[in-house]
């Protein structure tokens, strides 16, 4: 297939025609492979037809026409075969790798490859289709996570482009990757896109809800684009309509996500790269009472490792080897230095 795109297609379309493109072409053989189709083809067809592929009369009889018909057979195998070796079965492109199932399984119908069951540290393609029979965390492969809900439907449109079919999703992606690492989550009422932000989707039947935990997201739905800044709910009905509300970025609607955050790599760190990491999955900003506790918890190295969640229990335990101690004000983590 000839790698031909149609520079006026848009939005879905070309996600579509990328992807036919992309994993559909296929190279032309070299010269040396094509003499080796033909060795090959020959081999086969004077192997499976021997003398009685053609009698002296020059007519085929039914014994003749027999043998020819199972020489044919042969030389399809081999050409077959021979296709399937120089081009192994088309597969997508990885956007990221399941890291924690819960547990559980992606059960994934591939566009590409069938059906097939994903376990810790296999890849997810471009073109899977996938149901999540546990709460999952994927580590995106342009940086960032995907954290979904257990009995969620997604569909990989594009290697920055999700369909969210039902349930929901958490996207975490930091401020400062490349705009070619965003990611874009396709809904039933519309299209949510991101700049450097943390942001939850959820649809089912009847509403799409977005959630903003952090930077600001653009949702392109029937009655035109809406922007939703840090702290801002968006619901849209199945008639079109979007209403907008203020809501916290911490608490119970959130624990779902922190209990899939990935590990934090503490052997080395500084406690102010902790606080900073767990601020982020917790929702809730780090304010440092004192100048002193900033300076020690930028001079406290950590060591060893924290199995833990990202839990305010987990925040007690590592604070507990220090001088520091903390407490919750207006929706921060207030840091003090105990002096």
């Amino acid at each position: 297939m000839s790698d031909i795109r149609n520079p006026n297609a848009e939005g879905g379309d070309r996600d579509l025609e990328d992807l036919i493109v992309t994993h559909l072409a296929t190279q032309s053989l070299d010269p040396e492979a094509l003499d080796r189709v033909r060795a090959a083809v020959r081999e086969a067809w004077e192997t499976a037809a021997g003398p009685t592929a053609r009698p002296k009369s020059g007519r085929f009889g039914p014994r003749s026409r027999w043998w020819a018909g199972l020489a044919a057979a042969g030389v399809l195998a081999v050409v077959i075969g021979l296709f399937f070796g120089m081009h192994p079965a088309a597969q997508g492109e990885m956007i990221g790798s399941l890291a924690d199932a819960r547990g559980g399984t992606l059960e994934v119908a591939g566009r590409f490859i069938g059906h097939r069951t994903v376990a810790g540290g296999n890849a997810i393609r471009v073109g899977d289709a996938f149901t999540a029979r546990a709460a999952a965390l994927i580590l995106l492969t342009q940086g960032g996570t995907l954290r979904v809900a257990a009995g969620s439907v997604i569909v990989v449109a594009a290697a920055s482009k999700l369909q969210l079919e039902r349930g929901t999703l958490y996207v975490d992606k930091p401020v400062g990757l490349p705009t070619a690492a965003r990611l874009r989550v396709a809904t039933r009422a519309g299209l949510v896109e991101h700049v450097g932000t943390e942001f939850e989707v959820f649809s089912d039947d009847q509403i799409v809800r977005i959630r903003v935990r952090e930077g600001e997201v653009r949702f392109s739905g029937a009655l035109g684009v809406q922007l939703a800044a840090v702290g801002t709910q968006l619901v849209a009905t199945s008639d079109g309509q979007v209403t907008r509300q203020a809501i916290p970025t911490y608490g119970r609607d959130w624990q779902w996500t922190a209990a899939l955050a990935p590990e934090f790599a503490v052997e080395g760190r500084s406690l102010e790269d902790y606080l900073q990491w767990i601020s982020r999955e917790l929702g809730r900003p780090i304010v440092f009472a004192d100048a002193r506790a900033r300076e020690r918890a930028q001079r406290t190295i950590l060591h060893g490792a924290i199995h833990s969640p990202a839990t305010l229990d987990a925040l007690d335990e590592i604070l507990s080897s220090t001088s520091l101690s903390y407490e919750l004000a207006d929706g921060v983590i207030r840091v003090h230095s105990g002096q």
